[in-house]
């Protein structure tokens, strides 16, 4: 501190000697000199403090410094690590023990919290990382010796798919005829092409995957309470929609042009007007009793298509009314000659022919029978297709329905049990009774409604369209059928 107090004389030197060249001055000049020294001294006072001060700051940082380094040393860890092509160093470093009576100057300040040391000096010191140098790394999930997981659904059902063979798919078959989405004809415990088809139905229905495996979550829904019926719905699309939009232009309700495989809104509003029509609950789907009176022989046809069959058979009567009148007039002109040839005969008796005696007509079997049979023989084979109706993929109503018009039997398509109401068929109820060209109705061990159709061929055997076999068939009346057996409808002559 002697050598500041030294400067400081020499400016007070300096000045006095200044203040005494000062007195020679005009009174206006010394106030300016004087002023522009005041602030010059200010300066240089103001300089001086903050030196003094810094230098005080650093001596006593250096001081703690060296206190720290002699009492306990520095140890620095360097730790190399990679991630990609980046090493980073991290260091360390050990806090001397903590002295009670001196308080502890960390220099450079640092926002970092400091390490706790132990007071034991034995015991080996925390290292801290260098805030500058720290690697932030994600920290990896703990493991655990009994990872919670989420529990799998329990399964109840064993998966049933196409090929499968057992009990189970028996089971299966007759909970899908039972709903209505199977036509099974004989029971099996094979899983076929109709089963298949049928499965995709109840799923296309329950908005489950259609893919025609009966896993555990289709057969939940197909054996629970909240299994529905089958029954056609808008946004529907298939084959069975297709059959369905046929029956509809059969009966008058749609144009052949609107047939496209989709219950969509046209199909909807034909069968809304099928449904005023035939005083059923309107509401557009086809269910159980819309579908019923649909292929039955009570079905109304529409107002357009009645009018127009009236229109045809008033048309038809005429020109069979002309025809008899024209045919009587020409038997006319032949009973009575003309005056000359009556005159030349004159008096001449014409002899009266005696009548012949009529002959017993002798009843005529009834050729539309092997043409009807015969058309059955020559479908044999043919792919099994719930709603087909031809010429080469049928169910068992759809072969009937296809053969009878071979034979020159017109009418609309019925399903197996509106076939076997035709009042204007004759009735067989034996089997015994049977004859060639009869229709026969079975019914299944489970339901006691006709689900099933065939053509009788005589010999004991029957030709059909099988869901069991996946095609049409000629087999045996076998003690299933017997058992089965409903009634049978002739529609020709005895």
């Amino acid at each position: 501190m002697d050598y500041l107090k030294a400067i400081l004389n020499q400016i007070l030197l300096f000045f006095d000697d200044i203040g005494e060249r000062l007195k020679s001055l005009p009174a206006r000049g010394r106030r300016r000199l004087m002023l522009l020294a005041s602030i010059f001294l200010m300066l240089v006072v103001l300089l001086m403090i903050l030196c003094v001060s810094s230098c005080h700051s650093t001596g006593e940082a250096v001081t703690a410094d060296a206190d720290r380094t002699r009492v306990r040393g520095t140890i620095t860890t360097s730790q190399e690590q990679y991630r990609g092509e980046e090493t980073v160093s991290i260091s360390s470093d050990v806090q001397p023990v903590s002295d009670p009576d001196r308080p502890t100057i960390t220099w450079p300040p640092t926002d970092e919290p400091e390490t706790s040391v132990s007071d034991d000096p034995g015991t080996e010191p925390e290292e801290t990382p260098d805030a500058s140098t720290q690697v932030e790394q994600t920290p990896e999930p703990l493991a655990t010796d009994d990872p919670e997981s989420t529990p799998e659904p329990e399964t109840k059902y064993a998966t049933l798919k196409k090929h499968d063979k057992s009990e189970a798919v028996t089971t299966l078959q007759y909970r899908l005829m039972e709903l209505g989405y199977l036509d099974i004809d004989e029971p099996t415990n094979y899983f076929g092409s109709s089963t298949e088809s049928a499965l995709i139905l109840f799923q296309r229905q329950h908005d489950l995957k259609q893919d025609g495996i009966a896993g555990n979550e289709t057969q939940t829904i197909l054996f629970g309470d909240s299994a529905e019926k089958y029954c056609l719905k808008e946004g529907a699309e298939g084959q069975d929609v297709k059959a369905l939009q046929e029956q509809l232009v059969e009966l008058g309700y749609l144009a052949e042009t609107e047939v496209d495989r989709v219950y969509g809104p046209v199909t909807i509003a034909a069968v809304e007007d099928f449904q005023k029509r035939n005083n059923l609950h309107v509401d557009g789907l086809a269910g159980a009793k819309t579908l019923e009176l649909l292929y039955s022989d009570n079905a109304k046809i529409s107002k357009e298509l009645q009018k127009q069959q009236e229109a045809e058979a008033a048309a038809k009567k005429k020109a069979e009314e002309e025809a008899r009148k024209k045919a009587e007039e020409e038997a006319k002109k032949k009973a009575n000659p003309t005056k000359s040839s009556s005159g030349s005969n004159k008096g001449k008796k014409t002899p009266t022919p005696k009548p012949k005696p009529t002959p017993t007509p002798t009843p005529k079997r009834d050729v539309r029978i092997d043409k009807f049979v015969a058309a059955a023989n020559s479908k044999i084979g043919c792919e099994y297709v719930l709603g087909g109706r031809g010429p080469n993929k049928f169910d068992c109503s759809g072969l009937v329905y296809w053969c009878l018009k071979q034979a020159g039997v017109d009418g609309i398509r019925l399903n197996a049990s509106g076939y076997s109401q035709k009042s204007n068929w004759k009735k067989i109820e034996s089997i015994s009774s049977l004859k060639k060209g009869d229709i026969l109705f079975f019914r299944s061990d489970t339901d006691k409604s006709v689900n099933h159709t065939g053509i009788y061929v005589g010999g004991g055997t029957m030709i059909d369209a099988s869901s069991g076999n996946g095609k049409v068939v000629k087999r045996a009346v076998s003690a299933y059928w017997k058992r089965n057996f409903v009634c049978a409808r002739r529609p020709w002559r005895d």
